[in-house]
């Protein structure tokens, strides 16, 4: 059974057993790194309307579930996240006074996403990413929602893509924090008398306090200035979303090494959706971010947030 029939099937028993006063479609839905077929159920007087991946569903047909079984799973799913306690008011999100202190920053692969980009305010950074802004929605133990910010926000808002930007790494650095471990701390081992004192030769982890989406933190050149000052240059390895490697050495000869290496871990150990680099970057004491054909990157736009 091809895609387009699990879909059509799908969409009709999830009609059925809904019943009037609900509406689903199945469309397609840009993720980071990836397109996905998304089930959009929308209930009659409701602006509120989940999401639902269908891929795990796809997966479960192409194993031997049945029709039945795979709608009363995505009924079940559907339900439960219309009952998540996402106490808000939608109008809201169109005031600039209510969502200014909301919006924060994430960084993505720009090749990986180029059709997703299109429709949405964003920042070019090094040779590779892109830094785009999300609006937090509801934020607790149980919920965790927020919404990628697209071009035809900024007219509601009546603010430009500098002072989007502007909010946005200012809430970052303040509401999310940074957190820069030797890699014995983030594996629990204590550190020996000698890597007590020679620091410069562990690998180093830079994520934020939640450790999610945390590789934003390295937009901000202070975190790397400081580093740099206290160990000397170092690799930058963008090995997901969530986190930055730092490795001191004192030069790039190994650039190619660690560059595939970072590939390779990519391939076997990294979601798809999570995926940030492909390749090592070098950033020098005095000089900043070395490039591939020797230019440097020195302060720019992202020390605007740094305070």
């Amino acid at each position: 059974m091809n895609k387009e029939e699990m879909k059509r099937l799908i969409l009709e028993a999830v009609s059925r057993k809904l019943g009037n006063g609900y509406h689903g479609t199945i469309q397609k839905v840009l993720k980071t790194n990836m397109e996905q077929d998304a089930l959009v159920i929308v209930k009659d007087g409701e602006n509120i309307a989940p999401t639902i991946n269908m891929e795990p569903f796809y997966e479960a047909m192409e194993n031997g579930s049945s029709v039945k079984d795979v709608a009363n799973s995505i009924l079940k799913a559907y339900f439960q996240a219309v009952s998540l306690p996402m106490s808000f008011d939608t109008a809201s999100f169109t005031d600039l006074s209510y969502i200014k202190g909301r919006l924060y920053v994430r960084l993505i692969n720009r090749h990986l996403n180029a059709e997703l980009l299109r429709d949405v305010p964003h920042m070019p950074f090094l040779d590779d990413f892109a830094v785009t802004v999300h609006c937090l929605v509801e934020h607790s133990g149980e919920v965790n929602a927020d919404f990628l910010v697209h071009n035809g926000f900024l007219p509601i808002w009546g603010i430009d893509r500098e002072t989007l930007f502007s909010l946005a790494l200012g809430n970052t650095r303040k509401n999310s924090g940074i957190e820069l471990m030797s890699i014995n701390n983030v594996i629990g081992m204590q550190d020996s008398p000698m890597t007590a004192d020679t620091h410069q030769n562990l690998l180093w982890v830079l994520t934020n306090r939640e450790k999610i989406f945390g590789a934003s933190a390295v937009l901000f050149d202070d975190v790397l200035s400081d580093f740099a000052e206290k160990y000397g240059n170092f690799y930058v390895v963008f090995s997901s979303v969530h986190e930055v490697l730092f490795f001191p050495a004192p030069d790039n000869s190994d650039m190619d090494a660690i560059t595939k290496m970072n590939q390779e871990v990519n391939a076997a150990q990294v979601h798809e959706n999570e995926i940030l680099g492909t390749k090592a970057y070098y950033y020098c004491k005095n000089r900043g971010f070395v490039l591939s054909d020797g230019r440097s990157i020195g302060k720019g736009f992202f020390q605007s947030a740094n305070s």
